[in-house]
């Protein structure tokens, strides 16, 4: 009996799933078992197509969860600010700097982004994101 045709847009989702959340959480969700995991690896050595839909969700996650990290960063940091000038254990002068400064890259990377749009996915992949 042949093997039905694989749904590399299916295939492409539970191969991000894995590589974020792990093997088990991406067959759970996606109810597949490790080894149609595995397969599905493989595949994309060679199918050309579910290495498109991969590189393309991958892209869009990344991109995704990179916004959103930065966002919480920003805010435990500005917490940790916050903590550091009530004279908290750890609260030097050169901490406090420390920290300054990396709220300042941060909310740079953040603006820029904002400007930029590249806060947004595009997922027509036609360039715009909108």
């Amino acid at each position: 009996m042949a093997s039905p045709r694989r749904d590399n847009a299916r295939a492409a989702r539970a191969l991000v799933d894995a590589a974020l959340l792990g093997d088990a959480t991406a067959c759970a969700t996606h109810e597949i078992t490790s080894r149609t995991l595995q397969r599905y690896r493989a595949a994309l050595e060679t199918d050309q197509e579910l290495s498109a839909f991969y590189a393309q969700l991958s892209r869009a996650v990344t991109t995704q969860n990179w916004a959103s990290e930065l966002n919480l960063t920003l805010v435990t940091l500005v917490r940790k600010l916050g903590g550091m000038t009530r004279d908290l254990p750890g609260s030097t002068a050169e901490n406090i700097s420390a920290v300054t400064g990396a709220v300042k890259v941060l909310s740079e990377i953040a603006i820029t982004r904002e400007v930029l749009g590249a806060g947004e996915v595009d997922d027509a992949g036609d360039g715009n994101a909108d």
